[in-house]
């Protein structure tokens, strides 16, 4: 029986095209499969980088502080000697809510409010420490409200002041703490009169900036600053300065 010629173009076709489809689709499949594993691997990779980041970032975050803790265990003896619970508890009731906060995992970038509330506790024992010696003042620009700053920046800058500065100053001791936004810019200033009349030098930045400086390179791809200078009054500051990120609080 002969085939018709129609026919026999039709079949000869999909003899042809048939195999060059199906190895087109084996083809598109196989390719398909490759970019699912890569960004599965990409992903995985990020995500492994992610984790690295954070866990270098609480490690310099934890190199700051057995300095304070002898300082506010000496403190809670002194006021129990001298017969002052009710001021002793109250100091270590701050000193546990201290510790907690500095040992919770946090997000790499918090509210203002927040920071402040962990720094707070710490200041509230220094506060037990030093009496009416010590006053602290606190300004935040309204416009800074739904600013984030990298977690811990004021707390290790408000326990530099202390550690190189106002530990040791006799008479009274003053604490600034300013920030603001500036556009596409926070400003933190923490100023102190520890080391009022005298020059700086690089013991005055310790241990806690350089870690400081560390961490703002692993938050963020542009730009930031963080110094140590004298204020107009003489005062030691340290500036940092940050890109502005917004909350989700307005």
């Amino acid at each position: 029986m002969m085939i018709a010629e129609p026919l026999f173009h039709l079949i000869l076709i999909f003899s042809v095209l048939l195999p060059l489809v199906s190895l087109t689709v084996l083809a598109l499949l196989g390719v398909a499969e490759k970019e699912v594993d890569y960004w599965q691997l990409e992903h995985a990779r990020l995500r492994l980088e992610k984790e690295l980041q954070e866990s270098k970032y609480m490690q310099l975050h934890q190199q700051i502080r057995p300095h304070f803790f002898f300082n506010a265990l000496n403190a809670f003896l002194s006021l129990a000697r001298l017969g002052k619970n009710e001021e002793m508890i109250r100091g270590m009731e701050h000193f546990a809510l201290f510790l907690r906060d500095s040992y919770e995992t946090k997000q790499p970038l918090i509210p203002f409010k927040q920071e402040w509330a962990h720094t707070s506790n710490y200041l509230a024992v220094q506060q037990l420490r030093f009496g009416s010696r010590l006053s602290v003042s606190v300004q935040m620009d309204p416009d800074g409200e739904r600013a984030l700053i990298p977690s811990y920046t004021l707390q290790t800058l408000v326990e530099n002041a202390f550690k190189h500065g106002l530990e040791k100053k006799a008479g009274e001791k003053c604490l600034a703490i300013d920030f603001r936004r500036q556009g596409n810019w926070v400003y933190l200033r923490v100023c102190d009169n520890g080391n009022e009349g005298k020059e700086l030098s690089i013991a005055n930045g310790g241990v806690g900036l350089d870690n400081l400086r560390k961490r703002f390179a692993l938050l963020f791809d542009l730009p930031t600053q963080l110094v140590l200078q004298k204020d107009e009054r003489g005062w030691t500051e340290a500036l940092v300065v940050w890109p502005y990120v917004p909350g989700d609080e307005g």
